[in-house]
Parts: structure tokens; C-alpha cells; sequence
């Protein structure tokens, strides 16, 4: 069942057996495959859903539970089944830990090809205040093609997205799993993003859903903005290294300061202080708006756009790090 709320769908989250008779998880694969899904949408009921202060280390194994969740449902491009499941994963997740969880779905088409439909979701955190928001965003979808393998015959399969798509959502999973255990002062929104990699090389068709977002965004006054965004995209590389991204650098510098403080406050190595790689992500649009904007991220990922954006590329270390320092830096914003 669903309600409305400023232009969103508000989301009850639906039991597994009225998501087995919507077809959710009807499948071309396997029996096995369905079997997965169950089995990850029924680890929701179990996941510890409160952890003293002292144990932000248990959350370690949590994103990457979290991770190889993600991955078990393959590739999730918009319109594929695996990005279905994965919404419903998303929603399942936010029903257990979030005050509310939020669709905002839209449509993409290009030329005479049929439209795509594509959601947004969000998981909102009331806040002990009436502060503006923090909004921590990804995007969960996965790129169609491995446009960047040298096979061309490779171009037409989609990736499994590890990192490119997983390593993001997974962290601001357990991001809601953390704030309904640690509720925080200021509001959070977690917002997952459609239709960020759907676009072919050199094309404007990316970052559909931030974009849509902040369209909608534009049209409410300003007292309902973000304060601020971060964006989170690509933190689960083995040899994580997070540099100053210029477009962040140039217009939420304030923002980065803070997360560079943390770093070295909690000494995670993995955070640079100098700016490298220009980088066109999810914050743009927020930025063209006028929202304070930054983005964390490795564009030193030699997987990237590949099929080899598999789950073995990834860490634990690597996700905690991030994890870690973006929940000290919340406190401080």
C-alpha cells in the first residue's frame, strides 16, 4: 500500500508473499535464484537492528553481507530482474530500520525505443531537530553493457557492478541499519538513485535520477532543500584511495574538509587531501541548483564498465573505511 507525500509514494513494506504473487520474483534463470531473494529479504528479519557506539567495528561484516547480497541478484540495469529485486530489497531494508521509506518513480525514453521505468527511493530519518536535511545519495542501478572491455563482443553484456553500483548502496544500507540505532539530531535522507550508468558513452542519458530529483527538487522552496549532499559512488576497491573530486572540491570544499578531518581523526588512510580526477557523477545536478555537492570516490578502478566489476575486486576494509568516516562526519554537519 502507498500514500502521497510531496510528490513521492510513500512505501509499506509488503510481506514475501504478496511480493511472490506480484511476481517479483519470477524468474528466467533458475529456481535457485528465487530461492536467494527469499532467503536475503528474510536475513531483513534478522539483521541485529541496534549496536552500541562502541561497535562500529560489527559493521564491518555487515556492508559486506550487505555486498554479496547485492551481487546475488547479478547484473541490475533498469527494467532487468535483478534491478526489481534489488528494489525490493532496497524497501525491504528501509522498512525495518527508516521513519518512512519513499518512491518517486519516472520514465526514460529515448527516441522511438519504449520507456523504461525507473524509481527513485528513499529512506528518510526524522532527526531530533528541525534542521534541514543531510542527503546521502548513490545510485543502485548497474551500467547495460561493458562498453569499456576491449572484446566488442563483450560491449552487449551487462556487469555485475561489484563496485560500479553495489559497493554504494551497500553502504548506505547499513548507513540505515547504524541511524535506526543511533537516531541522529539532524534529518538524513538516504536517497538511492535510478538510471545513473544507462546512458552510451559520450551521450547526456546519465544520472537520470538525481537529475529527476533535483527537478523536483527546484520546484518546492528552498526551506525544504538538502543542506547539503554527498554522493557515494565506487568506495569498494581493494586498493581504496579517495582523492578530492574538483567539481566537489570547487563547490562543497567545507564538505570535504570535514570528511579529510574525520579520516584523520579515525586514521583511514584511504582519504587523500588533494584533488584529483574531475568527475561527472550524481552531485552535478544538485550543484547546478545551488546545493552544496560533493562526491566520494576512486576513479582509479581499472574495472570500471567492465565485466570483470566483480565482487573479488572488492573489501571490506575498503567499505568500512568509507562507512566509518561518513557516520563521524554526519555528527559534525
Amino acid at each position: 500500500m502507498t500514500g502521497r507525500v510531496g510528490g513521492w509514494s510513500t512505501y509499506n513494506i509488503p510481506s514475501i508473499p504478496s511480493l511472490v504473487r506480484r511476481g517479483i520474483f519470477r524468474s528466467p534463470f533458475s529456481a535457485i535464484l528465487r530461492r536467494t531473494v527469499l532467503v536475503t529479504l528474510l536475513m531483513v528479519s534478522i539483521l541485529p537492528g541496534t549496536a552500541g557506539a562502541q561497535d562500529l567495528p560489527g559493521y564491518k561484516p555487515i556492508l559486506w553481507e550487505y555486498l554479496e547480497t547485492i551481487c546475488a541478484f547479478g547484473p541490475r540495469p533498469p527494467g532487468s530482474h535483478g534491478h526489481r529485486m534489488l528494489q525490493a530489497y532496497i524497501k525491504a531494508v528501509g522498512g525495518k530500520y527508516a521513519d518512512e521509506v519513499r518512491e518517486q518513480p519516472f520514465t526514460f525514453q529515448k527516441g522511438n525505443n519504449p520507456p523504461v521505468s525507473m524509481m527513485n527511493i528513499e529512506l528518510v530519518f526524522h532527526g531530533a531537530s528541525r534542521k534541514r536535511p543531510i542527503l546521502l545519495g548513490t545510485h543502485y542501478d548497474t551500467r547495460p553493457f561493458a562498453d569499456s572491455e576491449t572484446d566488442p563482443y563483450s560491449w552487449k553484456f551487462p556487469i555485475l557492478g561489484a563496485n560500479d553500483g553495489g559497493s554504494g548502496t551497500a553502504v548506505l544500507l547499513a548507513l540505515a541499519q547504524y541511524l535506526h540505532a543511533h537516531p541522529p539530531v539532524r534529518p538524513v535522507r538516504l536517497v538511492f538513485f535510478d538510471g545513473e550508468d544507462y546512458g552510451v558513452k559520450f551521450s547526456s542519458d546519465y544520472f537520470l535520477g538525481s537529475k529527476h530529483y533535483a527537478a523536483q527538487l527546484n520546484k518546492k522552496d528552498r526551506g525544504e532543500w538538502p543542506y547539503c549532499v554527498l554522493i557515494i559512488d565506487m568506495v569498494g576497491d581493494k586498493e581504496l584511495e579517495i582523492a578530492r573530486e574538483t567539481y566537489s572540491h570547487e563547490n562543497a570544499s567545507w564538505l570535504l574538509k570535514m570528511i579529510v578531518e574525520s579520516a584523520q581523526k579515525l586514521k583511514v588512510t584511504q582519504f587523500l587531501t588533494q584533488p584529483k580526477h574531475t568527475v561527472q557523477d550524481d552531485h552535478l545536478p544538485f550543484i547546478e541548483i545551488g546545493v552544496p555537492a560533493a562526491l566520494l570516490i576512486d576513479f582509479d578502478y581499472p574495472y570500471w564498465h567492465t565485466l570483470q566489476d566483480t565482487l573479488d575486486k572488492c573489501s571490506p576494509e575498503s567499505l568500512f573505511a568509507v562507512f566509518s568516516v561518513v557516520v563521524d562526519a554526519m555528527k559534525k554537519i
